[in-house]
């Protein structure tokens, strides 16, 4: 049976719609199945070893919202905090209207609003959003130069889609969160992440920079290297792209992001998800509250906003909640997940998944922008399968 995770693989390598995969599937922390796939890229005959490190992208999110939670624990900020109070220019926000005229805030953005995706932001890629094409103007997300605290001065300056709380647009919000824990911290980033997580759950291999000693190790982009386009359903060719311009690895432009721009490995954030499991650290002691281990992963979207959209998608049957999307309703959803199973993505094709219920974690990684695959559901309802 456990031949099934390589089989589905092998599909998607066969058909030419990835190079190569790595995974690991546990149970209680046990590996049900951890293994690699294919090629490290679609030119070369060199196979995928285990390992590899690869550009994470919006798997970021959950790493930086965890670590919002704990401060949120330190009482060092609050779910009604509000954002303008750590970042002055988030006062001139306006919202934009059907017609294109600007309409002032009915309220501030509070830090639930960026954690949720409620508060009004967007991206570029976000089809039959009003100011997606705002983003896209401004293409922020192909703009490696400017520092974090730039890049959400820069956001500051577009229009927001809705009313804070009125609406769910999946988001930079992240970003803003990220800049407010840097003001908040007086730190970079970076190093409010190795403090918080990094460092206590052993996660020595996954940071916004990458030593050179790992680069050789680091999967080539295949797909698209424009990610304004990231949900377009446009066939994309199996062909390495560079975005060193865009997303670099070395030098000084390093994209440290709240929402993107972690380089991890697949086992890196299988101890992420052991964590979001069992709430312990890498020497069993608890790093958040059981109260708020049970209220962190709790849907937070009202049901006059559901189903969620991304993109041209329907998210039926699920909602979100201070981590990532999360299963409201399998029937909805059509999907081979227990209600509560929650989890997400990053743009190049990486996923993991977890299930408190079964005690389940997986995490899969390739490196592939620019085409919907439905690769993370089949590997997701195969582990559902098999035990």
């Amino acid at each position: 049976m456990m031949n099934i995770f390589h089989d589905i693989a092998e599909k998607y390598i066969s058909k030419k719609l990835i190079a190569g995969l790595e995974w690991d599937i546990r149970i209680k922390n046990e590996v049900l199945s951890s293994g690699v796939a294919g090629f490290k890229d679609s030119h070369s005959k060199d196979r995928l070893e285990k390992d590899q490190v690869y550009r994470i992208f919006s798997m970021t999110k959950p790493i930086v919202s965890m670590a919002c939670i704990r401060l949120i624990e330190r009482n060092k900020i609050h779910l009604n905090s509000i954002a303008q109070e750590f970042i002055p220019s988030l006062k001139s926000l306006k919202v934009i209207q059907p017609g294109g005229t600007l309409e002032r805030l009915k309220r501030p953005i509070t830090i639930v609003d960026l954690l949720t995706h409620t508060g009004g932001f967007s991206y570029s890629f976000n089809i039959g959003c009003q100011v997606a094409s705002f983003y896209k103007e401004s293409n922020l997300l192909n703009e490696p130069t400017l520092s974090l605290k730039e890049f959400v001065e820069e956001i500051s300056t577009l229009p927001l889609a809705f009313q804070p709380g009125e609406g769910w647009r999946y988001s930079v919000s992240i970003d803003v969160l990220g800049r407010i824990l840097e003001v908040l911290e007086g730190k970079r980033l970076e190093d409010i992440l190795k403090e918080l997580i990094f460092d206590p759950l052993g996660m020595n291999e996954t940071s916004f920079f990458l030593d050179q000693s790992k680069a050789e190790r680091l999967m080539p982009m295949h797909g698209t290297n424009n990610f304004n386009e990231l949900i377009s359903l446009n066939q994309k060719d199996l062909v390495v792209v560079d975005i060193e311009k865009t997303h670099p690895s070395q030098g000084l432009n390093i994209h440290e992001r709240g929402g993107g721009g972690l380089f991890s490995t697949v086992k890196d954030y299988q101890l992420f998800c052991k964590f979001l499991l069992d709430r312990n650290d890498k020497e069993g002691t608890p790093l958040v509250s059981s109260m708020m281990h049970n209220f962190m992963l709790k849907n937070r979207i009202q049901k006059h906003l559901l189903p969620l959209k991304l993109g041209p998608r329907l998210l039926d049957g699920y909602g979100w909640n201070l981590i990532g999307r999360v299963m409201i309703d399998n029937g909805q959803a059509m999907s081979l997940t227990n209600n509560g199973e929650f989890g997400w993505a990053g743009a190049a094709a990486t996923f993991f998944w977890l299930d408190m219920e079964k005690n389940l974690s997986g995490v899969m990684m390739t490196q592939y922008a620019g085409r919907d695959l439905n690769l993370a559901n089949e590997f997701r309802a195969a582990s559902y399968s098999v035990i």
